[in-house]
């Protein structure tokens, strides 16, 4: 009874102390926003880079397939269709994303404000869990302090925008207590399921943490063998190691009814395993790497900083002559490795998943602040037993100096170093003053509150003083949604697609990275960016000349012929739209107005036999006319070539074009390997061109008008750029058009993962559907299943016969059941180890 008594008052305490963590961290950061400005508690958005650019909108998305409206399988708005499942394996997987559900798009940042504090409360309970059972001894003030300096170390102060990243940040410690469990009891079940729900939750940062679960693992076992060295240890430690990882690989597997369909939506576009991340390289001097102990630090070093009473206890650590020397050469190489995987190139990718990480870089860099601050666990262990306050106060005063050393060496940024020097003189003296008035150290843990303000407060304004007022967003959500309900509610067709040219905020250069507001608003558009993307629409996207892109679907400029072959009827557009017509019963909105077009093809047209040959072409208006040709089963030239008269004067690269006569629209692009340049149009501003997000082809007025195209700030020659300019032959563009409608599909179920439609035949075809290709799809013609072909390079094509067909196609999600096999198989193999392991012991 005294014992259950003890337990429950146990219990209790724990959870009090855990509430203490989340209040702290959780309040912290709200007083790191407050005195930022930032939104919720300022009017500055508080969404930045891809949260702002895509995560929000993701978060929407998710809304609406939580209330019925959208669907994970498949979704037309992406791009021009494609499995979204990739994308909720990488962003959306967390279980509290499913409280969005509560917020109005409009607020929406609100709810990232809320579910990024929460994670990061959340991270500071699961190290306390992890410390409290790793180090019993540790006292409540030291397991508050260090647990707290986990929940706000600068990875999750600059990480915070990719917040999907996180969820790793949070699983780490319970991970790797279950590591300790192993090693320590053989326990394998709590093992087992954090591996899996790791993985499951994000298999990215999952990747991450199950290797340093792999070292962790290691280094606990290595530590635990006895020091007299008996016989055949090491053999034990191999069978363990073996029976570790095959735990933690029935985890992995156990994952795969979730994992497994996001691994066969991954191979539609990332890049594949390239041999050239191993090429020797490193990320500058090997001693940039400590400039992110310091306060403030956020590029171009890893950010290692989580408080510096940690850092303080790292280093008695590695000085205490309490530790066993094993002991610290074993931390000490487990440090250095972690700090060479920061600096060499090649260790960093394997980190990030056997690829260069261009962007966010340190990814990993999680799970190194993990090992120092288990470290500092280990220290302040030894260090509540000692109480060698003096020697502390000295290890303070060394790091001063080494970073007052730093300060004239020009390792860091001298802006904010200064900060870092007045708190290591603090904690100096606070150390100094505590060898002989106890009382002083309780203002550690006040000191280190302000110390965590002020670097959160240095971090954000450095990374959020150019974001927009959150009102920004929240009033271009509500007019968006406004102006598209509009359009929706006067449209009654089954299939059309619509987009907006200009993006969220207008940025004038025309060059914008919010590309995923059909996901939003619930349209079908051609925009789309994300890391799971499939490379044949960005392909075909690309060769049509509507971006410069690959990796991503851009679709700022209206090209009428390829937006009515891929059904494109509404554009919202700030200026009119060239061969569009404006909609002038719909109100503006953004200062976008809404354009329909007169020439939009249906969901599918017959086409002929010659729509499986692949067009290739980098001129993007033969690659039309190829295309159509194709279609069409005869050769058509939409566009008809113009030659220029060009000239250089001054930087400014100019195209002279005369009048042709007609009306026909005058569309043009220039190829160079020059970058950054601004594209006008007679005189007029039009965008900026040949850079990252720009697109290629641009309208140019009529051909009844001679123009004048000049690229400047342009430092090449006339030989360096090569010119495209072409007239859109507008009578037989018609008649085209004329032609295909006559052979349209009658759609009448276009949804997100199905489609049907009834088409009469004169003879045998082929009907070509603008869907992209996707393995996942199945037809029907007729009730018997047909095959599906590739055609017109990215789009599907099925066979039809004479007279009536009824074509109906249905989207299953590729891996779905090959993935629940593999997790019954990870079920059967951990059950397997642990009937083997009690038989074992029976025996």
């Amino acid at each position: 009874m005294l014992k259950n008594r003890e337990l429950h008052e146990n219990r209790k305490k724990n959870l009090a102390v855990m509430g203490i963590i989340f209040i702290c961290i959780t309040g912290l950061f709200m007083i790191i926003h407050a005195v930022s400005g930032i939104y919720p508690f300022g009017t500055k958005s508080n969404m930045l880079w891809d949260q702002d650019i895509q995560y929000v909108d993701y978060f929407a998305f998710y809304q609406d397939v939580l209330l019925g409206k959208a669907h994970l399988g498949y979704s037309f708005s992406k791009s021009m269709g494609g499995s979204l499942m990739a994308l909720f394996g990488y962003y959306l997987g967390c279980p509290l994303n499913l409280f969005v559900v509560f917020f109005p798009k409009a607020l929406i940042p609100l709810f990232l404000f809320i579910l990024n504090t929460v994670k990061l409360g959340l991270a500071g309970i699961t190290m306390d869990f992890f410390l409290s059972r790793r180090f019993p001894v540790l006292s409540l003030r030291i397991r508050i302090l260090l647990s707290v300096s986990y929940g706000l170390m600068q990875y999750v102060m600059i990480q915070s925008s990719n917040i999907m990243w996180l969820d790793g940040v949070i699983l780490l410690p319970l991970l790797l207590w279950n590591v300790y469990r192993f090693v320590t009891d053989k326990k394998k079940t709590g093992l087992f399921i954090t591996v899996l729900l790791s993985i499951a939750i994000n298999w990215y940062t999952g990747y991450m943490t199950g290797i340093f679960a792999g070292c962790y693992f290691l280094y606990e076992r290595i530590l635990s063998m006895p020091e007299s060295g008996e016989k055949g240890e090491w053999k034990k430690v191999i069978a363990d190691t073996v029976r570790a990882g095959l735990v933690m690989l029935s985890g992995v597997l156990g994952s795969c009814f979730i994992f497994y369909p996001i691994v066969k939506g991954l191979q539609n576009g990332k890049e594949v395993f390239s041999l050239s991340i191993f090429a020797p390289a490193v990320n500058g001097s090997f001693l940039d790497i400590f400039r992110g102990f310091a306060l403030g630090s956020v590029v171009p070093t890893v950010s290692l900083y989580c408080g510096l009473p940690a850092l303080g206890l790292v280093l008695y650590y590695f000085i205490s002559g309490r530790i066993p020397g094993k002991e610290k050469l074993l931390s000490g190489i487990a440090v250095i490795f972690m700090l060479v995987s920061c600096w060499f190139i090649p260790l960093e990718c394997v980190w990030s998943g056997f690829r260069y990480a261009g962007s966010y870089r340190y990814r990993f860099s999680f799970v190194a602040v993990f090992l120092l601050i288990y470290l500092a666990a280990r220290g302040a262990a030894e260090f509540a037993e000692g109480q060698e306050m003096k020697k502390m106060s000295a290890i303070y005063g060394g790091l001063l100096l080494l970073f007052i050393g730093f300060y004239f060496y020009n390792v860091y940024g001298q802006g904010y170093l200064k900060v870092t020097f007045v708190f290591l003189a603090i904690y100096c003296l606070l150390f100094l003053l505590a060898a002989y008035q106890k009382w002083v150290r309780y203002l550690l843990p006040v000191v280190l509150a302000v110390e965590f303000v002020i670097n959160g407060a240095i971090t954000f304004q450095i990374n959020y003083q150019w974001n927009p007022e959150n009102e920004a967003y929240q009033d271009y959500v509500n007019q968006s949604e406004a102006q598209i309900r509009s359009v929706q509610e006067s449209e009654d067709s089954v299939f059309y697609r619509m987009d907006t040219l200009q993006k969220r905020y207008l940025e004038p250069n025309r060059c914008s990275a919010y590309l995923n507001e059909a996901m939003v608003y619930g349209y079908r558009g051609l925009n789309h960016y994300s890391s799971t993307y499939d490379s044949a629409v960005g392909d075909m996207l690309l060769d049509i000349g509507y971006s410069t892109e690959r990796d991503l679907s851009i679709v700022s400029e209206s090209v009428l012929p390829a937006d009515s072959l891929f059904g494109v009827k509404y554009l919202l557009s700030a200026e009119n739209v060239a061969g569009y017509e404006k909609v002038s019963s719909i109100p503006e909105a953004n200062q976008k107005a809404v354009y329909r077009n007169p020439y939009v093809l249906g969901a599918g047209m017959l086409a002929a036999g010659s729509v499986y040959d692949k067009v290739e072409s980098e001129d993007p208006f033969i690659y039309q006319n190829e295309l159509f040709s194709n279609i069409l089963g005869r050769k058509v030239d939409l566009y008809k070539k113009i030659e220029p008269e060009a000239s250089l004067t001054d930087q400014s690269l100019n195209f002279h074009i005369p009048s042709a006569g007609t009306g026909d629209l005058l569309y043009g692009y220039i190829d160079t390997e020059m970058q950054d340049l601004a594209l006008s149009i007679d005189g007029e501003y039009r965008c900026d061109y040949s850079t990252w997000l720009s697109y290629k082809i641009f309208n140019a007025g009529n051909g009844n008008e001679e123009h004048t195209i000049t690229l400047d700030r342009y430092s090449g020659t006339e030989q360096d750029a090569t010119s495209y300019f072409y007239h859109l032959d507008q009578s037989l563009f018609e008649d085209v058009i004329r032609e295909l409608k006559s052979k349209e599909m009658t759609t009448e179920i276009f949804d997100d993962g199905h489609v049907k439609g009834n088409y009469t035949a004169d003879e045998a075809g082929i009907m070509l559907l603008t869907i992209p290709y996707d393995d996942g799809w199945t037809a029907r013609v007729n009730g018997e299943e047909v095959e599906i072909k590739q055609a017109a390079n990215a789009l599907m094509a099925v066979p039809v016969t004479e007279g009536a067909n009824e074509i109906e196609l249905k989207y299953h999600v590729p891996g779905v059941k090959t993935g629940i096999l593999l997790t019954i198989a990870g079920v059967l193999l951990f059950l397997g180890l642990v009937w083997f392991d009690r038989r074992k012991k029976q025996e």
